[in-house]
């Protein structure tokens, strides 16, 4: 007895699709900038060329909470900004931004 394997789908194809859905779309945009501030902290320490844990041992936390920070599943406090900027070797910049621009 053999079992039929099913055919995965590339990803871009599942999210074009998605992208047809405008909920999906809505939705998508909502996250945008908290995608885009763990894209921030995964690129800072990418550029300090430092593991999960040895930033976590920088900030004195541990790796588990870097994961968070840069899944975008924590939102991190402007202390939390400085010390990871710190730990990087960055600083941190805050700007606000007109809607639509």
């Amino acid at each position: 007895m053999t079992k039929e394997r099913k055919k995965a789908l590339p990803a871009q194809l599942v999210f074009n699709e998605w992208r047809k859905d405008p909920d999906y779309v809505q939705e998508f945009k909502s996250l945008e900038d908290e995608f885009a501030l763990a894209q921030l902290f995964i690129h800072a320490r990418g550029e300090a060329g430092l593991t999960q844990q040895e930033l976590a041992d920088r900030m004195k936390t541990s790796q588990a909470y870097v994961a968070r920070l840069e899944s975008g599943k924590e939102k991190p406090s402007t202390r939390t900004l400085s010390r990871f900027a710190k730990a990087t070797g960055h600083r941190v910049v805050i700007n606000f931004v007109p809607i639509g621009a």
